[in-house]
């Protein structure tokens, strides 16, 4: 007969053994409970919880880069050369990189005659560099940075009638010194050129179209895109837009001078300032960017604009 119903002296002997671990658990400290688990479920437990952390990290830091980075402007900058396909018709977008350059196929380096200096992403966002050779070959190496049409100026000064080719590599930069010096290259009557795996992007094309003649190596980059005015202190949206506009009417009277087809200046225009639209060496031949021993007549030298647009994110 069971006489035990009176304060749980009836309970089964099971559940006692377990009330019985559970109030010893509580009682052990933490280190001790940590024990208990299995080591391959610990570590798991520790590898899970850290990868989700840098997992939550890297978003928050890629999304603050992103936030960082101007509507329509590159954001996430690469800085050492990067390897990218050639242009292939309807596949020419590809991202535009400021502050490196482009490797191609062959990863060789591009022929830049006086130039030896290194070709990695601090030394292509330098003001531009100019070197000369014996023969009269040059090199103009870097950013088109505000500046650069006058230090062109006195390079040619300094060099009167001894330069016959200047090679570009140039992520771009500053459009009024970009179109001051194509004027400046024209006036001189030198010729222009990118080299086999050179880079030629945003504004540089300015001054490839500046060349008496114009010549593209295989596997050149050579591209543009739109262009936009660099933010100012006291800038407002209705000046940047009219300094947009003045610009643009530049940059299409000096190809029109030069002799190179406006199809460049529309692949520009609608390709955002992020992006790069690269021609293909079909293109480069049939706007004129590349034309062989075809020369146009010289234009007089014009008065650059005055500001601060650019056409790239430097």
């Amino acid at each position: 007969m069971d006489t035990g119903g009176i304060g749980g002296a009836g309970t089964p002997p099971a559940r006692n053994d377990r009330i019985d671990r559970v109030q010893s658990a509580a009682k052990r400290p933490l280190t001790s409970l940590v024990g208990t688990i299995q080591d391959g479920r610990f570590l798991r437990v520790i590898f899970l919880g850290m990868l989700a952390l840098t997992v939550g990290t890297v978003a928050q830091d890629y999304s603050a880069m992103l936030a960082a980075a101007p509507e329509g402007q590159p954001g996430l900058q690469r800085i050492e050369p990067t390897p990218m396909d050639l242009p292939k018709p309807g596949d020419q977008t590809r991202p535009y990189l400021p502050r490196t350059m482009p490797l191609g196929p062959s990863r060789d380096r591009p022929d830049l005659p006086g130039y030896r200096g290194p070709l990695d992403g601090p030394a292509m966002t330098q003001p531009m560099e100019f070197a000369l050779t014996v023969d009269g070959r040059a090199s103009a190496v870097g950013t088109i940075d505000p500046g650069s049409a006058k230090r062109f100026a006195d390079f040619l000064s300094d060099n009167d009638k001894q330069i016959g080719e200047l090679t570009l590599h140039s992520p771009g930069g500053s459009v009024a010194d970009a179109l001051a010096m194509s004027r400046a290259i024209r006036e001189a009557g030198i010729s222009t050129r990118v080299s086999a795996n050179g880079y030629c992007a945003s504004s540089c094309p300015l001054l490839l179209a500046g060349g008496l003649y114009r010549s593209a190596g295989t596997g050149a980059y050579i591209g543009v895109h739109q262009i936009y005015a660099a933010p100012t202190a006291n800038g407002t949206l209705q000046r940047g837009m009219a300094d947009a506009q003045t610009v643009s009417a530049l940059c299409q009277q000096l190809l029109v001078d030069m002799g190179v087809d406006l199809q460049v200046w529309v692949r520009a225009m609608e390709t955002p300032a992020a992006q790069l639209y690269l021609f293909t060496p079909d293109e480069l031949s049939r706007y004129a960017l590349a034309n062989g021993r075809r020369a146009t007549t010289r234009p007089e030298l014009r008065e650059p604009i005055r500001g601060d647009l650019n056409n790239d994110a430097g």
